[in-house]
């Protein structure tokens, strides 16, 4: 490249796609606005409705009542109970019709959202570090890289409400870049994108689904592990006698006349079971709420696991989803919780107001509850094992979800190409940007990384943009190993993973100083590259930014030139930045490195102050400028 500014990869032009997806989702979101307002309307008046009905019921009765010349008020009174009664279930419709259109609304904020960066309306989600840890997610990495947290890909990237996916995506995401599982995402993403009117569908159920009462991890614990009446039998024994011994008592007490076996009988039935209902109450109440939590939470998760019948055939990723989830006639999800719907329904007695009358009579004549889970454990004993299977794809679904939705987004963003890592190992980028950044602030360069045996060594002043660009790259090869699109013209990678010392912090809690916190992060980094040496199906890509600028000079260029012969030796590729430019002398980064240069202008406003603008397009060689001293001038602290 030429030392000026070469005009084709400046900011990027708002993407068309982008532009369109933003005003489908503003007038969907505006038409939604609407209905909520006609809703609200209807609410008011249903609500006023109740209030009438409920006041002139109770005025009527009690003067009807009470005054025998106003008898006929009486009639009014128990219509007007009965207006009441219709008024509380056509309002309760209407303020569920509200609620649906609220987390349509909020489906379609966040959707809107993310295309404008406008990270404080996106919800936020981070994984522990045990998880990470559990799952092949680096931690450091994720910090340096901004995976998680606020203004994160995983905000962009991500639409999943309900923990499995989540997880599953942010497994895609910050887990190992390999070639074959990529792609095979990248098929799928590819396959979902048009399919906007269904993922919109899918967002509102997987949404109503999370903000139930349901834990989805704590079902699968419930359906696969033990049952509570197995050890119990006689539970269920006694559940299905004690009835039977009740009417026996009745029929015996009224044949013979006999009051005391009638009480005898009837009466010891009914306190023995109230006496197993307080002793076993609490636990079997728990796995109620934990296998069931509210019918509408077995609903919901039926409703998002039907969703799946919409998908594609192909590729074989989306049929075994549809597979898993609907069509295997006796094991799918869906075919299973429509059967524990069932027992949703009697469990459901409980907490209904109207029959919870019915629900203490049968539980005293028959112990309805042993009932309700002898039909659990005879579902579970069918279906258990299963419950994991769903779950994880379900997780699958609901990231494919997601990653559909930038595709259809973003059709000028490409789909990464993955090269064999035995073949020239180099990870090459046109027209890359940095993801995270609006369309109008991006700007595209050009990036070649590696082969094995050299380094991109990025040089510049402070604020240029060596930073930006290290993440550039770190990001697009996290989308890429997701199978979501990357912020380039074209990307071309072996398969990888990444190892990253860009945002080192010090611990006076630890007593770690800045240089020993860079040194063991840098350790890390080696010993990566080190376990993967071996390795012929992937290489470890490393971004240091900075490095070591914790200690002098002199001994800054040996301890560097040291790790990049460790990392060197190891076949693994990568980029470092620094505004060192001593560092950039030395012998040995001079032989393994491909310098690359970010720089600024200095011009002087009307008032003949110095201003500093930065182009963030990146040129060929070491940079020839700096800044520290002028920018020390420019805040009031050069010299007098």
């Amino acid at each position: 490249m030429p030392d000026t500014a070469p005009a084709p990869p400046s900011a990027d032009q708002p993407d068309a796609g982008c532009q369109a997806a933003m005003q489908r989702y503003t007038a969907r979101l505006d038409e939604l606005s609407r209905q909520r307002d006609q809703c609200k309307q209807v609410d008011r008046r249903w609500h006023m409705a109740r209030l009438a009905a409920f006041f002139i019921a109770g005025g009527c009765l009690f003067f009807g009542y009470v005054n025998a010349d106003l008898v006929g008020l009486v009639y009014i009174g128990w219509l007007g109970v009965l207006a009441f009664l219709v008024a509380i279930t056509v309002h309760q419709r209407v303020r569920d019709q509200l609620e649906e259109i609220r987390r349509a609304r909020s489906i379609q904020r966040r959707l809107l959202s993310r295309l404008q960066r406008r990270w404080d309306r996106l919800p936020l989600w981070h994984p522990s570090e045990q998880w990470m840890a559990e799952n092949d997610v680096s931690a450091d990495v994720a910090d340096d890289l901004d995976l998680f947290g606020r203004g994160s890909l995983f905000q962009l990237a991500s639409l999943a409400s309900t923990g499995p996916g989540l997880r599953t995506l942010a497994q895609w995401l910050g887990g190992p870049a390999e070639s074959e599982s990529a792609d095979a995402r990248a098929e799928a993403i590819d396959a979902m994108a048009p399919l906007r009117e269904e993922r919109e569908a899918f967002y509102l159920l997987a949404k109503r689904a999370a903000d139930g009462t349901a834990e989805p991890d704590r079902f699968v614990e419930w359906a696969g592990g033990g049952t509570y009446l197995d050890s119990r039998s006689w539970l269920r024994t006694w559940a299905r006698l004690s009835p039977i011994v009740l009417l026996a008592g009745v029929i015996i007490g009224v044949v013979t006349a006999s009051l005391p076996t009638l009480l005898v009988l009837g009466g010891g039935v009914v306190l023995i079971n109230v006496l197993l209902t307080v002793l076993h109450l609490g636990p079997i109440h728990d796995i109620f709420s934990v296998a069931l939590s509210g019918r509408g939470d077995v609903e919901g998760y039926t409703q998002l696991f039907g969703t799946a019948e919409h998908l594609p055939d192909h590729p074989d990723s989306l049929r075994a989803i549809k597979q898993t989830l609907v069509d295997d006639p006796d094991h799918s999800a869906v075919v299973a919780l429509r059967q524990l719907q069932s027992a949703a329904t009697m469990a459901s007695l409980r907490h209904s107001g109207l029959l919870f009358i019915l629900y203490v009579i049968l539980q005293a004549v028959a112990l309805w509850d042993i009932h309700v889970l002898a039909a659990l454990e005879k579902w579970q004993n069918r279906h258990g094992d299963n419950a994991a299977r769903w779950f994880k794809a379900l997780g699958s679904l609901e990231a494919f979800m997601s990653l559909a939705a930038l595709r259809d987004e973003y059709p000028n963003w490409a789909r990464a190409t993955w090269m064999d890592s035995s073949d020239d190992c180099q990870v090459t980028a046109t027209r890359m940007g940095h993801p995270l950044l609006t369309d109008a602030e991006r700007v595209l360069n050009d990036v070649s990384v590696g082969p094995p045996g050299t380094v991109l060594l990025v040089t510049g002043s402070n604020m240029s943009g060596k930073s930006t660009m290290l993440r550039s790259v770190g990001l697009n090869v996290m989308l890429a190993s997701a199978g979501a699109p990357v912020c380039a013209a074209a990307l071309q990678l072996p398969s990888l993973e990444l190892s990253t010392s860009i945002r080192v912090r010090d611990s006076v809690r630890e007593g770690v100083s800045f240089y020993m916190a860079e040194l063991k992060r840098l350790r890390i980094v080696v010993e990566h590259a080190r376990a993967l040496r071996s390795r012929q199906d992937r290489r470890v890509l490393y971004l240091l930014d900075e490095i070591l600028q914790g200690t002098n000079n002199r001994e800054r260029q040996i301890a560097v030139a040291r790790v990049l012969g460790h990392l060197i030796d190891t076949g693994a590729i990568g980029a470092i930045s620094t505004h060192d430019l001593d560092l950039a002398d030395d012998p040995l980064l001079q032989s393994v490195a491909h310098p690359v240069h970010f720089r600024e202008t200095i011009q002087q406003d009307a008032e003949g102050r110095d201003t500093m603008t930065f182009d963030y397009v990146m040129r060929e060689g070491v940079t020839p400028t700096t800044n520290a001293l002028r920018l020390l001038e420019m805040v009031g602290l050069g010299e007098e």
